[in-house]
This record gives C-alpha cells, structure tokens and sequence, in this order.
C-alpha cells in the first residue's frame, strides 16, 4: 500500500480538474489515484460542496449516494425530483439540497472543498465521474 499523499501533492494531482474541461478518468489507476486525493483534500477541508450535472435525477441522486458516503455525509432526504438532465446541488454544511433542470452538455460532479480560513483550500475541482464512489 503506497503511503497517503500529502495535501500539496493531493491538490496538485487535481490541478487538472480546476480547469474548463478535465481530461477524462479512464483508467482504473487513475480512479483510484482521484478517489485517494479527493478524500485527503476533503480531510484538510472544513467541508465539502457538491454539483452534480447528469442525464435524470435518479442519476444524479445516485451519484450523490457514492460521493457523500465516501466523504461521510447523511445523504440529504429535501431534494426535488425533476424529470431530464438534471442539475443537483448539495452543500452538507446547511442541509440544502437544490435541483433543478439542466441544459448543458456537461456531465459529472464539481467539488467544491471548503475552509473557513483562506489560507487553506477553497478550490473546485471536476468533474469527476458519476459513478466514481459508487459501489460495484
């Protein structure tokens, strides 16, 4: 087992994710590599956002599922079920849950990790497959 990345090499790896259109993650490795750093960033934020952009809302609240127990958040129950694309919106720091019609071409999760002080890290990073914290 190789040894937890550090913060800085943690956003580093997912310097890419910041930009207007990521590379896609196709590889197992690369899964894992996402998986590893998301959560040592998500363990040096204070908490985490989520925007989640998919073809329907059963998608998207699935995806939602994966991500907030890999970051070990209550899933929300106050969400809207909407009919096509969707666009979800979670930020556990209130317990608000917004959704709403999406027109874009996007598909993915945007993250958005949170602290209070600036001096730390308060970055988006995305987007991040849909199914990448689901379980097999």
């Amino acid at each position: 087992m190789s040894p937890s990345p550090t913060v800085q090499q943690s956003q580093a790896a997912l310097a890419k994710f910041a930009a207007l259109d990521p590379p896609p993650i196709t590889t197992t490795e690369e899964r894992e590599q996402a998986k590893t750093d998301l959560l040592a960033l998500a363990q040096a934020t204070d908490y985490q956002m989520f925007g989640i952009l998919a073809e329907t809302c059963d998608q998207a609240i699935a995806a939602l599922t994966g991500y907030s127990q890999a970051f070990g958040y209550e899933m929300p129950t106050n969400w809207q079920p909407i009919t096509g694309p969707t666009y979800l919106k979670f930020n556990p720091n209130l317990g608000s849950c917004y959704t709403d019609n999406y027109v874009g071409n996007h598909r993915g999760v945007l993250i958005s990790f949170q602290s209070e002080s600036e001096e730390i890290i308060n970055q988006t990073y995305g987007h991040f497959p849909l199914d990448l914290f689901s379980n097999p």
